[in-house]
Order: C-alpha cells, then sequence, then structure tokens
C-alpha cells in the first residue's frame, strides 16, 4: 500500500521495497505504536530512521513491545541514498534468510 506522504528517506525505502517486489503495509499500527513499514510475508518491520536515528532507548523499548506483538525483526535504516538503502535491504533479507533456513 502506497505511503503518498513522509520523509524523503521513507518514499526511497517504500520504493526500493517495491523494486524487490516485496509485500507490505505502510504506517502500519501496532498496539501503540505506527511502523513505517511492514513486509507483511516476513513480519517484519522496517523504520526509516534517517542519517542520525532514532534516541536508541526508546528505539529498544518499542522493538521489545513490537517482537512481543508477534514481529520477528526491527531494522532500522540510517542509510539517505537509493542505492545505499537498497544494498542494506538486501543484506537484510540474505542475514533473514539464511537465520530463518
Amino acid at each position: 500500500m502506497p505511503y503518498r506522504h513522509g520523509t524523503k528517506q521513507e518514499k526511497l525505502v517504500e520504493r526500493c521495497i517495491e523494486e524487490l517486489g516485496l509485500r507490505y503495509l505502510a504506517q502500519a499500527k501496532f498496539g501503540q505504536y505506527d511502523v513505517d513499514f511492514l513486509l507483511t510475508e516476513l513480519d517484519v518491520v522496517v523504520e526509516a530512521d534517517g542519517p542520525f536515528g532514532h534516541l536508541s532507548k526508546r528505539d529498544e523499548r518499542r522493538d521489545k513491545d513490537l517482537k512481543d506483538m508477534g514481529v520477528a525483526e526491527v531494522w532500522h535504516l540510517r542509510e539517505k541514498t537509493l542505492q545505499d538503502i537498497k544494498e542494506r535491504l538486501c543484506q537484510e533479507l540474505n542475514r533473514y534468510q539464511n537465520q530463518i533456513a
């Protein structure tokens, strides 16, 4: 489901997810949290954190809560170019697929 509003980085992440042919929901709701993207077939959340990221303690708590609600993993992307985002997503996908194989 395309996300029409958001940061430049979120739009680039969405483009990469689409180019990789992954099914996703943008701005999905989990309990009290909104996540940037949920890769629906993998139960993985992708957060576009920007080059500076978010507050680590807050992220740790949120990630734990999301996992308690059934999310397998949360990937925080700080990359800001299309190529870097795509490379990072491919690395995470490969690592994840090897982990569950």
